[in-house]
């Protein structure tokens, strides 16, 4: 098949490209302090970027465009751990060979936008290669789209045509959609939404509670007998994120979501999954497969880590001509990289219970634990999470004592964020390029900061 131009010529200058930019990138390995030269450039670009889009930054972080694994350097000249990778694209870490020669490959082609109306062979391979990681499923088809938010966009489309008049949508307590107008009332979170009209009914159940594991199935089961019985025959679907991001990374169990499934197809409803935080991110390759929901799974949204976004669906859910386009499937470097990192993570050891995600989460874990042993459980209350989807919290685990600790844990070399309110949580995204040095490094500047904020 072909795509774009290469020759012999092409491809020296191609591999030599290739193996001198690797070898600078790999130059920034290990954290390092601000040069106090380099202070008031960062604080210039930052006031000017701030001028143009209208507000500050949560950190003082501009990117130099210099990294490599999970270390990225900044435009003050220092170099910090990326624990949070963009809010989760880069799982592979950064300046990953794969990432190079997509956006090497990328520079072969005719164009950098790839569309629906003209495509290039490059969408219709990281197409087959989606379809093909979940033929176990009744997912069958797959439509790009230009961000997660208009990949949920497309699945309520699909959904509402397949269900009307039946618009209402059941949704979790903490769900997070996205920001676009239809996504914006599928998030809970009222502070995302302040003086917009509501556009959607949504009808939302708790979520799996850890603290009462033993009634969480009961409740979320009565609150959606609740629900249906207040509004009978009006409801099109269920939209759940199995791991919820943006509300601290609360997860179930394999029964709690089986059991979930088996009531919304009960009662006539499709089973939609937004997996754009959680792909590639638990113990398989998307959560579905982690949590066995193969046969239950109509539609499912995927983003972030696959550098590309869209929508799977079930042939049931096939829509007629018209309903959606769009004019980008996204750049030609995004879809060559998603390609790359599908076939990437489905060859390697990364997943099952020996994987490396699976390891990475059991190593965490082990160094919080031993943390709790030292210090009691005041220091770090609670830590959980999936994979390399890792939370705890800090202290009294308000959102005052959250952003205080990652502020000075951003100080000693560490970028993370924070999720959850009632309790706030330090959240990770990790990138699968960690080692057993880094993480031992990671926690003794999780220790100092732990010291200085709340000893």
């Amino acid at each position: 098949m072909l795509k774009g131009v290469m020759n012999e010529s092409i491809q020296q200058s191609f591999d030599d490209l290739f193996s001198k930019i690797l070898l600078e990138q790999s130059r920034f390995q290990g954290v390092k302090k601000a040069a106090p030269e380099k202070k008031d450039k960062l604080d210039q670009l930052l006031e000017s970027y701030a001028l143009n889009r209208g507000r500050g930054f949560f950190y003082p972080y501009i990117s130099t465009g210099r990294g490599h694994g999970p270390f990225t350097e900044i435009q003050d000249g220092s170099i910090k751990y990326d624990l949070i990778g963009g809010i989760g694209p880069n799982l592979l870490g950064h300046s990953h060979p794969l990432m190079i020669q997509a956006n090497l490959e990328a520079a072969t082609a005719d164009s950098i936008m790839c569309g629906n109306l003209l495509p290039y062979s490059h969408a219709k391979e990281m197409a087959e290669k989606l379809v093909e990681t979940v033929k176990d499923s009744k997912l069958k088809h797959f439509w790009y789209a230009g961000s997660g938010s208009f990949a949920n966009d497309t699945a309520l489309k699909m959904v509402w045509q397949k269900m009307a008049p039946k618009y209402r949508l059941i949704a979790f307590e903490g769900a997070f959609a996205g920001r676009s107008i239809a996504t914006q009332d599928i998030t809970q979170n009222p502070a995302y939404r302040v003086d917009m009209p509501r556009n959607i009914d949504v009808d939302y159940i708790p979520h799996f509670d850890s603290k009462n594991p033993k009634e969480a199935l009961s409740k979320t089961l009565a609150a959606l007998d609740r629900i249906v019985k207040k509004h009978p025959d009006s409801h099109c679907a269920v939209m759940i994120e199995l791991v919820q991001g943006e509300a601290g990374f609360i997860h179930g169990d394999k029964n709690y979501y089986h059991e979930i499934a088996k009531w919304t197809k009960d009662h006539g409803l499709f089973f939609w999954v937004d997996e754009i935080q959680t792909f590639g991110r638990t113990h398989e390759l998307f959560a579905f497969q982690t949590y066995k929901l193969e046969d239950y799974v109509d539609i499912l949204t995927i983003g972030k880590a696959l550098q590309c976004c869209g929508t799977l669906y079930s042939e049931e859910l096939n829509p007629k001509p018209g309903l959606v386009s769009g004019t980008f499937n996204g750049s030609l470097a995004s879809i060559i990289a998603g390609s790359k990192t599908l076939k990437f993570l489905s060859e390697g050891n990364f997943y099952g219970p020996e994987g490396r995600s699976a390891k990475i989460e059991k190593n965490f874990f082990s160094h919080f634990q031993l943390l709790q042993e030292k210090n009691g459980k005041n220091w770090v209350p609670y830590y959980g999470g999936i994979g390399t989807m890792i939370a705890f919290e800090v202290g009294d685990s308000s959102k005052e004592t959250t952003v205080k600790f990652i502020k000075a844990l951003y100080t000693n070399g560490i970028i993370a964020f924070m999720a959850g309110a009632n309790p706030t949580r330090v959240r990770f995204l990790l990138p699968l390029c960690l080692d057993d040095e880094h993480i031992s490094e990671i926690f003794k500047i999780i220790n100092q900061t732990l010291n200085e904020v709340l000893g």
